[in-house]
């Protein structure tokens, strides 16, 4: 074995250095010198981080965070160089350190040493799962990785704001970080770091991109349904039918975590009726007496008011409520309207025979009046069959007139004006007092006989006799 100065004489010629290997950065890496016109390898006797930091400022890539051995980064392939290198820290190049002449070794490639520099830290990567939104009280698991292989240090997971912090050492270059049961404190937004400690020192990593973690509510869908304590309620395809004056009930109801929300009850047009806390998470919602604008549909809507954020159920499905009135007044308007209906009827009907009567009345006292027209006997012979005759009668016996002696040749009746009227007016009121005392049944009777009497004397009037008629008429 050569003495001290000859392997320092030795190592104080230029070598050049690099790092490789699998997985390699700039910074970090299988050591290897350039030596006789190839690259050879270093072994790993006695490699710790003073030898490691000298290559690390030889290629101006930091200080040294770690010194891995046993091929770390791979076997090299051609020749070991060095054996059993030992430096203080303090050398400027790894040819300034003692070790074993060039090329003589007892290793093997599986020995080669590496080196992993401050300078070789990248931003490290970070993942969720389950990816955005989460749901209250479930797990979640951040995992942060770095490409630097190194696993002497630790990762940090920090929120952007407030103390928040965790800290996992990895066996890997990554690192799993769970939270268990989120609540509205993990919301925000994370990141992750690197560190390593080497002699008083912290080396870290440049900061992750950051995560946001949310979390979302989502509350169950209420129920609604409707009642009506003095059963007024009767469903219908149409919807619930409520009786008007009567009073229903509508109730909301969830099961939710969440017991100190309130209920909302809509109407159709999204207008917010009624707002009530919930109880035993329900509410009822009471109308005292339906009224006709109470009409419309309903729907219920729950909500719950924590320190951070507001939570909405969504809305239930809609109850159309119709106002109807009870069957009983329904029927009284129903008989009030028949009874108005058969009272007009009824008025129209005691109208028209006595119109009837006075009209042929009239035509036969002007028929009699004029005594000197030619066809004076046919008019006055006329037959007036049935009620007409009857009636007429029955005011001759009962008024007792003495006509004029130039009326006393002729065959008609009352022949002067006066009297004729009169006879007229008692027909009328005498019918409308027999009316008034008869039920309504049979002065529906009387007045269809009346009808029936009356037809053949107006029809012999105006037919048989029409031409007559229009001259009398015409001669007035």
């Amino acid at each position: 074995m050569k003495s001290i100065q000859q392997r320092n004489l030795c190592l104080t010629l230029g070598f050049p250095i690099r790092l490789t290997g699998s997985g390699s950065t700039r910074c970090s890496g299988r050591v290897e010198m350039f030596y006789n016109s190839d690259w050879g390898t270093v072994c790993d006797d006695e490699w710790d981080l003073n030898e490691a930091d000298v290559v690390c400022r030889q290629l101006n890539c930091g200080r040294a965070l770690s010194a891995p051995k046993e091929a770390f980064f791979g076997e090299g392939t051609g020749h070991i160089l060095l054996d059993e290198v030992d430096c203080s820290g303090n050398e400027a190049s790894l040819i300034e350190c003692l070790a074993r002449e060039m090329g003589k070794h007892d290793c093997k490639h599986s020995e080669d040493a590496g080196v992993i520099c401050s300078e070789s830290l990248t931003k490290p990567s970070i993942s969720m799962n389950p990816v955005g939104e989460v749901n209250l009280d479930q797990s979640v698991n951040i995992t942060c990785s770095i490409s630097t292989r190194i696993y002497e240090g630790s990762f940090i997971l920090r929120k952007t704001s407030g103390p928040f912090k965790m800290i996992e050492w990895p066996s890997q270059n990554s690192v799993t970080f769970n939270i268990h049961k989120m609540s509205f404190d993990n919301e925000g937004l994370y990141l992750c770091q690197y560190r390593r400690k080497i002699s008083g020192r912290e080396f870290k990593s440049p900061l992750s991109d950051s995560i946001s973690l949310s979390i979302a509510v989502r509350l169950q869908q209420p129920s609604i349904s409707l009642t009506s304590p003095n059963r007024g309620l009767v469903w219908s395809p149409e919807g619930a039918e409520v009786t008007r004056g009567y009073s229903f009930v509508f109730i909301c109801s969830i099961n939710c975590s969440y017991s100190e929300g309130q209920f909302f009850l809509i109407s159709s047009d999204s207008t917010i009726v009624a707002t009530k806390p919930a109880v035993n998470h329900s509410a009822s919602f009471d109308f005292p007496i339906a009224e006709y604008k109470h009409q419309g549909s309903y729907s219920c809507v729950y909500e719950v008011r924590l320190p951070t954020r507001r939570l909405n159920s969504t809305e239930t499905g809609a109850i159309r409520v119709v106002i109807k009135l009870t069957a009983g007044i329904l029927l009284l308007l129903f008989v009030v309207l028949l009874v108005v209906c058969l009272v007009c009827k009824r008025g129209q009907k005691a109208k028209q025979p006595v119109t009837l009567v006075q009209t042929q009345l009239a035509a036969t006292v002007g028929s009699c009046h004029e005594d000197d027209r030619e066809d004076y006997v046919n008019v006055c012979s006329v037959d007036t069959k049935g009620y007409l005759k009857e009636e007429t009668v029955r005011v001759e016996e009962e008024h007792i007139y003495e006509a004029p002696e130039r009326y006393k040749d002729h065959d008609c009746d009352d022949p002067t004006p006066d009297s004729n009227f009169r006879k007229t007016k008692d027909v009328f009121f005498r019918q409308e007092r027999e009316e008034q005392q008869e039920e309504t049944s049979q002065v529906e009777n009387d007045y269809d006989s009346v009808i029936q009497q009356l037809n053949e004397p107006t029809l012999d009037i105006y037919g048989n006799n029409e031409d007559i008629y229009l001259d009398l008429q015409f001669s007035e």
